[in-house]
């Protein structure tokens, strides 16, 4: 890409022979993948020391920053000669997922690249421009509230409620505050007061009805919980830390103790919505396909954070279920991890039917949850 050389990870891997595809009207390789990818890298090198896993860690690192776009925020998708995917809906450079998951992987990046690596230096100043312009987002100021069926949610997340994507800058943030300085055009208060800003937005969307089987859980956007990037609870415990507040603690702590154990004794789920009827919640149209790796990494990744931090076993033994279901342990009773090529498959479709594609973020969100429970599970 223009000067340099970077790493990419294509985005579709399609069954029986798992040729590589792009896409047509998107691209063929895109931050989303390449951010969690670097990640999976990174964290990979930090345990095993092999110098090609530090290589990729670090050519991934290098497409997100060729990716920046003027504005600060990231283009998503490039096509195959190398040209940045520049006006497309799912590629445009705005407050959207890919910024974040950027912001996310850089904190990562910076933590786990060796002291005076020069892409240090270059993850400062993007990282920089991108929380400047988080920081000055209009609706991100917001302190209105708005209603759907009786349930009322926060205006000033991304995407108006999005708690997924709140959540991911949480992290960001979080990873931030413990490595920048942040005395010049970003400043540590004005973070900390976001991040807080945000913590209390989610907060207001976790749904609590005694007796409800989807007591404890953080809804995603207005009132519909979705399995897919519903990393809150993670989230909440990272930031919980920088912000030495154990109320928001406590509420991933309660989504994790509570729901969670439901999800597993229901044999997994896809959504629900919920509504306030005779001023009672209640949650309705609960749907159990289909399942992803996208939905199980996030709460394998909460527990383990859940354990780390109270040294409760309980925390791991729900875990290890958790990610059981890779291995087998769900509906189609079919494992939707390949030790043996390193693939994740697309997902469950039913109780009898499997998605056997194995697409990049399959396969990474797969990888990121088992490296997570080897970490911790010696």
């Amino acid at each position: 890409m223009g000067e340099d050389t970077v790493g990419f990870i294509h985005i579709y891997s399609e069954y029986p022979d798992y040729h590589l595809v792009g896409d047509d009207d998107e691209g063929f390789a895109c931050v989303d993948d390449a951010s969690r990818a670097s990640i999976f890298y990174l964290r990979q090198y930090a345990v095993s020391k092999d110098p090609e896993h530090l290589r990729k860690g670090k050519m991934l690192v290098k497409f997100l920053l060729a990716m920046q776009a003027p504005n600060g925020y990231y283009y998503n998708f490039i096509w195959p000669d190398g040209r940045i995917h520049t006006d497309g809906s799912t590629s445009k450079p705005e407050p959207n997922f890919w910024s974040w998951r950027v912001l996310w992987a850089f904190g990562e990046a910076f933590y786990l690249l060796e002291k005076g690596d020069p892409l240090k230096e270059q993850i400062d100043q993007q990282r920089e421009k991108l929380v400047a312009n988080i920081l000055t987002e209009p609706s991100f100021k917001s302190t209105e509230t708005d209603t759907t069926n009786g349930w009322t949610f926060p205006t000033w997340l991304p995407k108006v409620c999005g708690t997924d994507q709140a959540s991911i800058i949480l992290i960001g943030l979080s990873w931030m505050v413990q490595q920048s300085n942040l005395d010049g055009a970003v400043q540590k208060k004005d973070v900390l007061a976001l991040m807080r800003h945000f913590a209390d937005g989610i907060l207001m969307m976790q749904f609590r009805s005694k007796g409800d089987k989807q007591d404890g859980a953080f809804l995603s956007w207005e009132n519909l919980w979705h399995a897919y990037a519903n990393i809150q609870s993670y989230a909440l415990l990272t930031a919980g830390q920088t912000l030495k507040d154990t109320a928001i603690i406590n509420s991933a702590m309660y989504e994790i103790k509570t729901f969670y154990p439901s999800i597993l004794s229901n044999g997994g789920l896809n959504h629900f919505f919920v509504r306030v009827v005779d001023g009672k919640s209640e949650s309705y149209d609960a749907e159990t396909f289909s399942q992803i790796a996208y939905g199980v990494r996030p709460m394998v990744w909460a527990t383990l954070k859940a354990y780390l931090m109270t040294g409760d076993t309980q925390h791991l033994v729900q875990a290890k279920e958790l990610a059981s279901w890779f291995s087998g342990n769900n509906p189609a009773k079919t494992p939707m991890y390949d030790p043996a090529t390193g693939r994740g498959y697309d997902g469950i479709s039913s109780a009898e039917s499997i998605n056997k594609n194995a697409g990049a973020e399959s396969t990474i969100e797969a990888l990121l949850a088992l490296q997570a429970l080897e970490e911790y599970d010696k």
